[in-house]
């Protein structure tokens, strides 16, 4: 069974954590990465549907009942955005799926046992044989915008890992990683990217890059921030002057500032 297979760690994408959490505030954030971890720590089993468990879980108590409640609600916002009911569990579904995933995986490894990669893909893969495999990874190099790493140890990586993926995606996906740095040194080799399973990692587009460092609509969770003169990409002219008209600060602070 999945559940007797234990993962402690699964991938965390920043810039897909970043994107998905703008519009939270850091206690919901909090609470977020909280259940993550819990539901990461069930073996797959995720969170129980049951309010008072997950109440203790989070630990939402606070001897300010005022807080408390926005504990609370704060708990139930993240439940019903951010999480889904699966078998009668919470769970988070992209964490979910990658756990399918990697079990499959480890299950396919124990099955092929010393052959490893290559003799899963015999069993499941008539598309393209091993013999055909260097013609065909010479094929996908050939496409590459940047050609980082040996092509030798990156054509083992192609018959472990992604032999049976379309090539068209392992260059579309490859090339687009390329074109978004600004230093070839920063794009992994291409062997590397193969092994980490990365052709599934979505890259944020520009909108989704300026969502990231677009400053928060809720300007009143950064007066403290004006207050103690600590300046932050978040935080513009326009709302400095907005917490002076609303008197969060004082005019000394917002000159200073």
């Amino acid at each position: 069974m999945s559940e007797d297979i234990k993962l402690p760690y699964q991938d965390f994408y920043f810039g897909d954590w970043l994107t998905g959490t703008a519009d939270l505030t850091h206690q919901q954030k909090g609470i977020y990465i909280t259940l993550y971890a819990l539901t990461g720590t069930r073996n797959g089993r995720g969170l129980p549907n049951d309010w008072d468990i997950l109440c203790r879980m989070v630990n939402v108590y606070h001897e300010d009942l005022d807080k408390s409640e926005e504990l609370k609600k704060d708990l139930q916002l993240i439940l019903s955005n951010k999480f889904v009911l699966i078998d009668g569990n919470y769970q988070q579904q992209r964490q979910y799926e990658d756990r399918l995933k990697k079990v499959e995986l480890i299950k396919l490894k124990k099955l092929a046992g010393s052959k490893g990669g290559v003799a899963k893909r015999k069993q499941n893969s008539s598309r393209v044989s091993e013999s055909d495999s260097e013609s065909l990874l010479t094929s996908i190099w050939d496409q590459l915008l940047v050609k980082r790493g040996s092509k030798q140890v990156a054509l083992k990586s192609f018959i472990n890992n992604a032999l049976d993926i379309d090539p068209k995606i392992l260059v579309e996906k490859y090339n687009s990683l390329c074109s978004q740095s600004d230093d070839p040194k920063f794009i992994p080799h291409f062997s590397t990217w193969l092994n980490q399973g990365r052709w599934e990692e979505e890259l944020p587009t520009a909108k989704e890059e300026q969502i990231i460092f677009s400053a928060p609509k809720d300007y009143k969770n950064y007066v403290s921030f004006v207050k103690r003169c600590q300046h932050t990409t978040f935080i513009d002219k326009e709302m400095v002057d907005r917490m002076l008209k609303d008197g969060l600060i004082t005019q000394e602070e917002h000159d200073r500032w």
